[in-house]
Parts: structure tokens; C-alpha cells; sequence
């Protein structure tokens, strides 16, 4: 529910087309607009569009109803003619207090990212059918080619009907008779050329395996495909499984699939599943990880292959199996991001209330607290019991507004204030400042790589490392022995804070948080990232959340691996913005 507007009763709200138009380059959106619950348009930053039907609503009755019902809506993607992007288009009920809908908010953003992958299905779907009509003509032509001995054979058996013998002699005797007698010296022919062809084989050695059919047209596929025979070896790989897989080629046909995908052993699970059963697999998702320890996640396709033809194609024997393989990496994380950003939108709505009215009652008993401490808590005589409760009830109160502080940062929506920032600066700065806090546990954080200019929001990058090296100081214990075991004296404690820029347009950069402490138990490496979830005496499980929030915000995304007594790594990836540094000249 919009706050802030005023109305009739069951009359819908009015904003001005400028203050609309104002708020919707303010927040970098295509439209901002009001509608009402039958889909015309009341108010809009684009004042032509103010009378106008939505197109939604007036086609899709169904949307209306949710609408209506109290239901966000979210159109399909667009690509509006003269943009270069795609956009994607939101509709939320406006309600009065009874709950009752009286109009609809329609907000419209560019997603360059959505589009490009729209884009590329298109592509794909594109070139998949090119193939499939490339694949038709050739049995066209082939059967063409197929049928033309018999054309000729039927030709000649008009034209000269008696040079085959005893053609004629048999009154009996017709053109279907001399047809039958004509095939069958074409397969007697065939005959000794078979075993003329045995015979040379026999001499000369095995002939040299041909190259499978279709050859060409897998090479030119996006997607990867693997042929495997019925022994499990590779013997077809196309470029773009080379590129996927990281394999060669040359190294890889005749190896058995075990081999070859050792780091892929979900999919080495469903080879040997379609091998062993003769099953079709489809939209199986399966995990690759890299060498450098990033996960890929792949859609693979897999069928075995029978006999060609016969009755007993269905029963065969099966001689191999088809893999088919797709990047699924972008889109997957493309999902978890648009998922993420509604729950943070729908945390925001639910609990910016509840927490505005917490910290009113905690302000009056904030007060309360500090009228005792200053009284004594009898007039000024010395009382020392209550001066003692009034000074625990103090240090509860500022740990309490410490939480409610962060939890209000991480559920009210946030407006980037961006700005180029000299990432080495602020990294040394908050390294210098945090260095008791290392000495505290007898670590060390180093500074290693480099840390490109970017532009970004400094409070909130700021703000994010430090939460991201407290936690990584906080996996070691104040004193004592260290992580695992181990002393201090066998293995020193120490934090990497290591920059990557990223390859292509300036401005992106991967950043790493590396410890050597405790690690993360595999049963709570999951939810590291969901909101007060912690495993810490005094935590508030908020540090990490609101890290996770900056890398959204920012587009961006956030990972974590972990081994317990090994140590953990976080990686902070931010990518280019618009405005950021331009690349160097060229020499």
C-alpha cells in the first residue's frame, strides 16, 4: 500500500504528470503511472499516455481480478520500439483502509540483462530450426539421389526393352517382369562388388573410420554435444562443448565420460543412468565446478542411441548415448536475483512498522534509564543497587538499538548514492582502522591485488567490507589455540583482503575476504545469508544480510565457500556502472 496520498473515499489518488515524471527519472525508470482498477490511465510521466487503456488490464481480465484481489502483477518482458533494451512493467493495488482496491500503480524499468537472454533464446531457437530445415533438405536430396538408379533403370527398360535377354520371348511376360529381372542385375553387380571390396579389405587392412554423419552441422551449434558409444567413450565433441567443458578435443575422443567430467559428477550420474537403462533425460540442471572453484550450472539433455530402423528400435540394444548441453548460469542467477530483490521489498513493507514502533518504546525507556543513573536512584543518596540496574539496563538498551539500527538498514529500500570511488583508498583506510580489532585475536589482514577506481555507493561498499572482515575475525577465538587445533605459534592467524578487476569494461572487480579460521559447518552454510540467523553468542545475524543487500543494490552478487577447520571466502562481485572510469589510452 502507497503512503502518503489523499482522497475521497473510494476515490482513486491523483498525482501530477511532473511529479510522476520527477520521481521516475529520479529512480531511473522508464514510466510511472496511475491507473485505474479498469485499466485507463489517470496520471503518468508521460502525459500523453493519460486517458489511455493499459494494454494489460484491458486484454487480460485475469491480471484485473488479482489486482483487485490485493495481487502484484508482473507483465511479460517487452521490447518497446526505439529502445535498446528490453522492459519489464509492474503493477501493485493501491488500497484504501478497508483494504478495498481503488486504483493501480504502474512502474516500468529497463532490464538490459533479461532482454540480452530473451535475445539469445531467440538466437538459439533460430538456429535450431535453420538446422533442423538444413538437416530436411539433405533427406531430400538424399533420397532424391536414393531413387535415381531406379528413375534410370525404368528409363531404359522403355526406351531399350530388348536388350535385355529373353525380354519379349514370354508373351506372359510384362514391364513389371523386366523391371524385377532389371534389379536384380543391379544386386547381383552389388554382390560381387561386396565381396570384391571383402577381399580387399582382407589384404589391405581395416579401412579408416569415416567421420560421423552430421559433422559439419554440430560444429556450428551453440550448445555442446557429446556423443558417448555404448562403452561410455567419447566420440563426437563439438567446439562450443570444447569452450563449455574446458576439454580438447584431440585429448578427449576415445576416453571414457568418468574421465573427462570428473568435475561434473551429477552429470557423470545421468550418462551412466541413460546408458545403463536406455532412459531419456531432459531439463536436468547439474552443477559444473570450475578450476578455480566458480559453479556453472549446466541444462543437460541426454537419450540413448538405438538402431536406426526396424521393428526392434524401441527394444534395441543401445549403442550410445546423446548429450546435449546449455549455460544455464546467467539465467539461473538472473531468477535468484529478481526473487531476492521481492522478498527484501516485501521484508521492507512488513517490518518498517513494527520496527518504527520497537524503538519509540525503547527511546522511552532509554530515558528512564538515564533519569535513574543521574539521580542515583534515590534523590542523590548513595544507593549503589539501583545506579547498577540503571547501568545494565543502559548496555541492553544500546545493544537493542544496535539491532534495530541494522535491521532498519537492511528493511528500508535504499537510494544509491554513486559516486567514483578510489577502492585501494577506502580499503587501506578501513584495514588501518580495524587493526585493534585484528590485534584482538592475534590476526593480521593483508592487503593483496589491485583495486580498480568504480562507481558505487561508498557508505554502503564501506559498510559491506567491514561487516564481511568482522566475520572473518570473528572465526577466530580472542585467545588461545587456533582454528582446529592448531596454536598460533604452528600457523598464523591472518584475513586476505585480495582485488581482481574483472576482464572487459572498466569498472567491475571481484573482491575476496579469505580467512584461515573455523569455517562454516556444512548444515549452516546455507543460510549465512538469511536475515538474523547467526552462530554467535553476541551476533546479530545481520552483518552478513546486509553485505548480501549492498551486492544486489548494486547488481552485484555475493558467494561463500567454506571448510570447516580450513577456513572461509567470501566474494564480493560489483560490475561496471554507467559513468565509471573510461579505459586507458591505447600506447
Amino acid at each position: 500500500m502507497l503512503r502518503g496520498l489523499r482522497a475521497a473515499p473510494g476515490t482513486p489518488p491523483y498525482i501530477p504528470p511532473t511529479f510522476l515524471n520527477l520521481m521516475a527519472r529520479q529512480k531511473g525508470m522508464v514510466a510511472i503511472e496511475i491507473l485505474t482498477t479498469e485499466g485507463a490511465v489517470l496520471s503518468s510521466s508521460d502525459p500523453g499516455r493519460v486517458g489511455q487503456a493499459d494494454a494489460l488490464l484491458a486484454g487480460n481480465p485475469g491480471a484485473a481480478v488479482r489486482l483487485k484481489a490485493g495481487i502484484s502483477v508482473l507483465a511479460p518482458l517487452d521490447r518497446p520500439r526505439g529502445s535498446n533494451y528490453a522492459t519489464l512493467a509492474a503493477y501493485r493495488p493501491i488500497q484504501d483502509k478497508s483494504r478495498a482496491t481503488i486504483a493501480v500503480i504502474r512502474v516500468s524499468t529497463e532490464v538490459p540483462a533479461l532482454g540480452s537472454v530473451d535475445l539469445n533464446l531467440t538466437l538459439i531457437a533460430g538456429f535450431q530450426a535453420a538446422g533442423l530445415v538444413f538437416v530436411l533438405v539433405l533427406v531430400i536430396l538424399f533420397a532424391r539421389w536414393l531413387l535415381q538408379p531406379y528413375r534410370r533403370l525404368v528409363s531404359a527398360a522403355v526406351q531399350a526393352p530388348g536388350q535385355v535377354p529373353g525380354f519379349g520371348q514370354d508373351a506372359g511376360r510384362g514391364e513389371p517382369d523386366y523391371l524385377v529381372q532389371a534389379f536384380q542385375g543391379v544386386l547381383d553387380k552389388l554382390r560381387a562388388q561386396e565381396q570384391e571390396l571383402t577381399r580387399l579389405k582382407g589384404a589391405g587392412g581395416a579401412a579408416a573410420p569415416m567421420a560421423p554423419p552430421g559433422d559439419q552441422l554440430i560444429g556450428g551449434m551453440s550448445s555442446a554435444v557429446l556423443v558417448f558409444d555404448g562403452g561410455g567413450r567419447l566420440t563426437v565433441l563439438n567446439p562450443a562443448g570444447e569452450r563449455l567443458l574446458g576439454l580438447d578435443r584431440a585429448a578427449s575422443i576415445g576416453r571414457k565420460y568418468g574421465d573427462i567430467l570428473g568435475r561434473a559428477e551429477r552429470l557423470i550420474d545421468l550418462i551412466e543412468r541413460s546408458l545403463r537403462t536406455g532412459e531419456s533425460l531432459s531439463r536436468e540442471v547439474v552443477p559444473l565446478v570450475g578450476a578455480d572453484g566458480k559453479v556453472t550450472h549446466l541444462g543437460a539433455m541426454i537419450s540413448p542411441i538405438r538402431p536406426a530402423a526396424g521393428p526392434e528400435r524401441a527394444s534395441g540394444p543401445i549403442e550410445g548415448a546423446l548429450c546435449l548441453l546449455a549455460d544455464l548460469t546467467e539465467i539461473k542467477a538472473l531468477r535468484e536475483k529478481v526473487g531476492l530483490k521481492e522478498n527484501l521489498a516485501a521484508l521492507g513493507e512488513m517490518s518498517a512498522g513494527i520496527a518504527h514502533e520497537f524503538r519509540n518504546s525503547l527511546a522511552t525507556i532509554h530515558g528512564l534509564a538515564r533519569l535513574i543513573a543521574r539521580q542515583n536512584g534515590n534523590g542523590g543518596q548513595s544507593a549503589q543497587p539501583p545506579r547498577e540496574h540503571a547501568e545494565t539496563i543502559l548496555r541492553e538498551v544500546e545493544g537493542i538499538e544496535k539491532v534495530v539500527t541494522d535491521f532498519l538498514r537492511y528493511a528500508r529500500p535504499v537510494s544509491l548514492d554513486l559516486s567514483e570511488v578510489d577502492l585501494r583508498d577506502l580499503v587501506e583506510t578501513l584495514v588501518r582502522e580495524m587493526s585493534e580489532d585484528a590485534a584482538g585475536v592475534g590476526a593480521e589482514i593483508e592487503v593483496q591485488g589491485t583495486f580498480p577506481r568504480i562507481v558505487a555507493d561508498e557508505t554502503l561498499i564501506r559498510q559491506a567490507l567491514r561487516n564481511l572482515l568482522v566475520n572473518a575475525l570473528e572465526s577466530f577465538d580472542p585467545v588461545g589455540p587456533g582454528p582446529a587445533g592448531k596454536s598460533l605459534g604452528t600457523e598464523a592467524r591472518r584475513v586476505v583482503l585480495r582485488g581482481l578487476p574483472e576482464s572487459g569494461a572498466p569498472g567491475g572487480v571481484r573482491l575476496f575476504i579469505e580467512d584461515n579460521g573455523a569455517g562454516i559447518a556444512a548444515e549452516d552454510l546455507p543460510h549465512v545469508f538469511t536475515p538474523f540467523f547467526t552462530t554467535k553468542e553476541r551476533g546479530t545475524g545481520l552483518g552478513l544480510a546486509l553485505a548480501q543487500k549492498t551486492a544486489v543494490v548494486h547488481d552485484g552478487q555475493i558467494e561463500v565457500r567454506s571448510q570447516p577447520g580450513e577456513g572461509t571466502v567470501f566474494t564480493l562481485y560489483l560490475p561496471p556502472r554507467p559513468g565509471g572510469p573510461a579505459p586507458p589510452a591505447p600506447l
